[in-house]
């Protein structure tokens, strides 16, 4: 029995999270920062860099359909010079967000399986991180000129400052609140009540509609999986070696190297990715997860799956040539620093 349940604790956090999010995509609860933003920033570079790494940071599903009506608004029309920018742009500013988010699956199925702190896992993915955002912030400050971005003034933001104030801040709050080791299903359960209160909603079955009870279903099964693997260590070693997959001979690595890209590649699911690198990095070493990590995400990116790339491309007449080569950057960049920090270390 305890096979089954240590540390299933961490589920309840990530119910809490779910229903939070639930809410503030239900009720609109972020729309007033944005158009605040749009109000004051002079630059239109920044304003363009703002509003892609608020679309990074939208709690909600389907959050490049989010993102991409954001970045319209300050887009050319269609068929202008300069509008196809914004399909990169808006897949950059968007996909940031698995590498670093406490709202994120990617991040909350390693902190439940592995019982890391939010900044124990951030102390691992910082440098994937690091690289990420220095390419997003070239790519927008050397691709999109000035006249790439069409501004129009919006007027009376002063009561969208109270609003950010109501249903922005409490978030910001729990959030720096894990980050500083408070139990993040206190954060987020307090936080969870604060929006129901002013939401006024209290129908259970509607809020607990916005859980992903698939998710949940699988942190559980990795959980007991890991419980199970740490009870037999010595047994699945030997039984991994016995089948050639041994990280430490080179035939190994480069098999189960390329069992982590292709899992990633084949179902583009951020959900799946994080559960599959969790998986090998119980059977191979916390040493790799890293690694693991780095490889499930490139796959991702680029999977044929994944469809928030037809979004943008749909959205601003992307070319799929001009996605490849910067996704296809990306997910190098991001391997050859997971390979750096694995060996160099």
């Amino acid at each position: 029995m305890e096979m089954i349940f240590r540390g299933q604790e961490y589920l309840l956090m990530i119910v809490f999270v779910f229903t939070s999010v639930g809410l503030i995509k239900e009720y609109q609860l972020f729309n007033s920062m944005f158009y605040y933003l749009k109000q004051v920033v002079r630059s239109n570079k920044v304003l363009v860099l703002l509003l892609s790494a608020l679309g990074g940071i939208l709690p909600i599903s389907g959050r490049v359909t989010v993102s991409a009506g954001m970045l319209d608004t300050v887009a050319p029309p269609r068929g202008a010079p300069g509008r196809a920018k914004y399909g990169i742009i808006d897949y950059l500013g968007t996909h940031h967000y698995y590498l670093w988010s406490p709202l994120e699956k990617t991040i909350l199925i390693p902190m439940a399986a592995f019982g890391f702190s939010y900044i124990g896992i951030i102390h691992l993915l910082w440098p994937l991180l690091a690289v990420t955002l220095l390419l997003i912030v070239f790519y927008i400050w050397f691709m999109v000129q000035d006249s790439d971005v069409i501004v129009t003034p919006i007027l009376d933001f002063q009561f969208k400052i109270s609003e950010i104030v109501r249903n922005v801040v409490p978030m910001v709050a729990a959030v720096i609140a894990t980050i500083h080791e408070v139990n993040p299903a206190w954060a987020f359960g307090l936080l969870t009540l604060y929006y129901c209160l002013i939401c006024r909603e209290w129908q259970i079955k509607k809020i607990l509609g916005y859980v992903h009870w698939d998710v949940i279903a699988i942190v559980a099964a990795i959980i007991v999986f890991g419980n199970w693997v740490k009870t037999y260590d010595a047994a699945v070693t030997d039984y991994l070696k016995n089948l050639g997959l041994d990280m430490s001979s080179t035939v190994g690595f480069v098999t189960v190297s390329a069992l982590a890209l292709g899992s990633g590649w084949l179902f583009g699911s951020s959900s799946k990715f994080a559960a599959f690198s969790v998986l090998l990095t119980k059977l191979f070493g916390m040493q790799y997860f890293v690694w693991f990590f780095a490889l499930e995400y490139a796959g991702y990116l680029l999977s044929p799956a994944h469809k928030c790339l037809a979004v943008g491309k749909t959205y601003f007449g992307t070319p799929i040539k001009d996605y490849l080569l910067v996704i296809g950057t990306w997910s190098g960049l991001v391997i050859l620093t997971a390979a750096a920090m694995l060996f160099l270390r």
